[in-house]
């Protein structure tokens, strides 16, 4: 073979190895843009979605707060939830027309007591590198949800005993006037079927059985088992099922150990009916001759143990405590 033709065919490998070369590493540097854009631009849109979602929950909260505090007919309260909640998200760059990202519902409930407030937030990112790879702009949105009412629904770690609605408020101390607090005494129904609380002077215990089809054999190592515990979660739909007349001597046992305490107690109607919660600071309890307990009603208080169940019923009973939460 000719050198010429050698030199030729030594030159064309060489060449043809370059040109591939040189199309792997555009290929490369490609990839590594958009990968790189990826993370750019991935994590400068996480940073704007946690101040999109600031913006969502301050405009939720105010939502929720300017219903709790408007007077009025649902529709009133309502008009007042989203202009408040439309003007905190004004002020952050969000308007409310149709087209601009930012909706607001309102949902009341029947006794106007309770509202819930959604803020959804839509915005595009602009994006830098991740456009390289045709992807000029990613949707960014984010959602907060806010309840407020005057009057709680639910209580956690309740005391399971319950009293009659006419001892509360009437019985209600204002733990920071000047003057201590006068215990009040309540003894358990008489002998008989009487095992609702009938009168302002009567308390009884209660299993706290469920609505929905669960037992309702409520029994003393039950009721002691709530007491030694943490209480239970209970809401204004559920069925009390307060126990039946007798001396229950190992409960009173069990309750000589939470004094002194403040705790949420279910208030009930003549006939048994939940209607609403008060918080009980009890003092004393007597579970040998009299069978008493000691104590008074310090509602309203602060409202911790005291929620909102977006899902339960409203509530009937004012205990003066308001509540507005987020809840995603």
């Amino acid at each position: 073979m000719k050198e010429s033709q050698i030199m030729r065919r030594t030159l064309f490998g060489k060449s043809a190895e370059a040109g591939q070369v040189i199309v792997i590493f555009v290929v490369a540097i490609v990839a590594i843009i958009g990968m790189v854009g990826l993370v750019l631009d991935g994590g400068s849109a996480f940073s704007q979605r946690r101040d999109e979602q600031n913006v969502a929950d301050l405009a939720a909260v105010a939502g929720a707060t300017a219903y709790l505090n408007t007077t009025g007919p649902s529709s009133t309260k309502e008009a007042a939830a989203v202009g408040a909640a439309q003007a905190i998200a004004s002020a952050n760059g969000y308007t409310h027309e149709p087209t601009a990202g930012l909706t607001v519902d309102v949902l009341a409930t029947s006794t106007t007591l309770a509202g819930t407030v959604r803020v959804d937030l839509t915005k595009p990112h602009r994006n830098n590198f991740a456009a390289v790879m045709g992807m000029p702009t990613w949707p960014v949105s984010v959602t907060a949800t806010a309840v407020s009412s005057s009057n709680p629904n639910r209580a956690t770690e309740a005391l399971p005993i319950l009293f009659n609605a006419e001892a509360f408020p009437g019985a209600i101390c204002d733990i920071t006037a000047p003057t201590p607090c006068s215990e009040e005494v309540y003894q358990m129904p008489g002998a008989g079927n009487e095992d609702v609380p009938q009168d302002g002077t009567q308390f009884n215990w209660t299993i706290f059985c469920q609505a929905s089809g669960n037992p309702c054999n409520g029994n003393s190592e039950g009721v002691r088992d709530l007491i030694e515990g943490a209480g239970a979660d209970v809401s204004l739909d559920d069925d009390i099922g307060p126990l039946n007349a007798g001396a229950h001597t190992t409960l009173f046992n069990a309750l000589k150990l939470k004094v002194p305490g403040t705790f949420p107690v279910p208030i009930v109607d003549d006939a048994g009916n939940m209607v609403g919660f008060a918080y009980f600071m009890l003092t004393g309890v007597e579970g040998t001759s009299e069978k008493v307990i000691r104590g008074y009603f310090v509602s309203p208080v602060n409202a911790e143990g005291l929620t909102i169940d977006e899902a339960g019923p409203g509530a009937t009973l004012e205990t003066g405590v308001n509540i507005i939460k987020l809840t995603n």
